[in-house]
């Protein structure tokens, strides 16, 4: 019974499909692979784009600071120019207001000077 051909076939037919169910494996585990590989690639460049938009963004922030450091410095400035005409239009206008600015702002500036110690005889 051992001469019979259905016999030697079927051992050749399993070894046939375990051969084939080993490089389905092979072939699973390489596309597994190429797609762990893909998605790690694809990962690193998805965050080298967060840097470049983090830069940029970081850049354009400090652009608009700057921005609006300069207007406000303008603003302060022309307010400053405003403030001082006015007060040389009402000097013009009164001589005594001149005289009371000037003591006003050297009042001021002995107080401030020295963190704010008073530097007149204690009385």
């Amino acid at each position: 019974m051992t001469d019979d051909p259905e016999q030697t076939q079927v051992p050749d037919s399993a070894e046939a499909a375990m051969n084939e169910v080993l490089a389905a494996e092979q072939a699973a585990a390489q596309a597994i692979e190429a797609c762990e590989q893909e998605a790690r690639a694809s990962l690193q460049e998805a965050a080298q784009r967060a840097r470049r938009i983090a830069a940029r963004t970081d850049k354009r922030i400090a652009f608009i600071h700057q921005r609006a450091r300069q207007q406000l410095q303008q603003y302060l400035r022309n307010a400053e120019g405003a403030a001082h005409v006015a007060e040389q239009a009402r000097d013009r206008e009164d001589p005594r207001m001149a005289v009371i600015s000037s003591v006003v702002n050297d009042l001021a500036t002995r107080l401030t000077d020295d963190n704010g110690s008073d530097n007149s005889p204690a009385g």
